[in-house]
């Protein structure tokens, strides 16, 4: 799978800008346009060219530190943030090439939150970091085989927020959720209400094509995580691609119309799945159009 993106990243946000760590205010408050970042392309990406474009925010995974080293990552943060992207360390909570259950003797597994959450203060105290952004925390559809098992996800969640804006009180805490809507809790351990109180931000990943559904999907789907949101903001996460059987990036009309869709149906912003393997469209405040 080819790495480097054969088309420009043209996001261009109009729209009034909020403080990252206000939670108050509408769905629209501001427009966010990002993607997801694998951590080895991190060398790969003009900063100052996806900041000319409009790019607002980009999750960096932390696999960047291991590949690159931490010194270098800490540079590239700070050439990003100096050139006004916000970058989010995108981290792995329950799952490295295992799941890992969050539950342990019947009880939530704080050893497990410690280190996860340690971990995230490192990089929340690293300059320029913006926000955290929490991927795999779920189970993998087993949640319901678990005892405890929705609890504890809630906890893990509450915890790492509370102790991430204790660490940066201004930092994006932010999660990738499931699609399934009233199905999360029951297969993923996902409590829409109860994570969507502590996090400033939840992206659910609206994929159409593993889920072979429609831009109309996208629409419902997003109003209906705005609409039972207990606080947080809800980007749009997006598929660049037809699904994960055929990587294949979609048209850049498609992608606008789904972009186009998501920011209608009420999200604040939208994030495409991912660099390198997606074409991109331009945002503005009410609509979004090809570069």
């Amino acid at each position: 799978m080819k790495n480097k993106c054969s088309f420009k990243l043209i996001c261009g946000i109009v729209a009034a800008w909020t403080a990252f760590g206000a939670r108050a205010g509408s769905q629209a408050d501001a427009r966010h346009c990002g993607y997801w970042l694998h951590g080895r392309t991190m060398k790969d990406v003009d900063v100052r060219a996806l900041v000319s474009f409009g790019t607002t925010d980009v999750f960096l995974h932390e696999y960047a530190f291991t590949a690159h080293g931490r010194k270098d990552v800490e540079a590239w943060i700070a050439q990003a943030d100096a050139a006004g992207l916000k970058v989010h360390v995108w981290m792995q909570a329950f799952y490295h090439g295992k799941w890992i259950n969050p539950v342990k003797d019947g009880k939530p597994d704080r050893a497990l939150f410690d280190e996860k959450i340690g971990r995230a203060q490192s990089y929340a105290r690293i300059p320029g970091v913006a926000g955290i952004h929490l991927d795999y925390v779920r189970y993998p559809g087993t949640a319901f085989k678990t005892a405890g098992g929705t609890g504890a996800v809630s906890a893990f969640v509450r915890l790492a927020a509370t102790r991430l804006h204790q660490t940066s009180p201004r930092l994006v805490v932010s999660a990738a959720l499931m699609p399934e809507t009233t199905s999360n809790e029951h297969y993923y351990g996902q409590d829409y209400a109860a994570l969507s109180k502590h996090l400033d931000v939840v992206i659910p990943m609206i994929y159409k094509g593993n889920y072979g559904k429609t831009t109309s999907w996208i629409a419902s789907t997003t109003k209906w995580y705005v609409e039972n949101s207990k606080g947080a903001r809800v980007w749009a996460g997006l598929q660049g691609y037809k699904s994960d059987e055929d990587t294949t990036p979609l048209p850049t009309p498609e992608i606008t119309a789904d972009v186009k869709a998501a920011l209608d149906a009420g999200a604040a912003g939208a994030v495409l799945f991912r660099w390198g393997v997606t074409n991109f469209v331009k945002l503005s405040p009410r609509q979004a159009s090809t570069p």
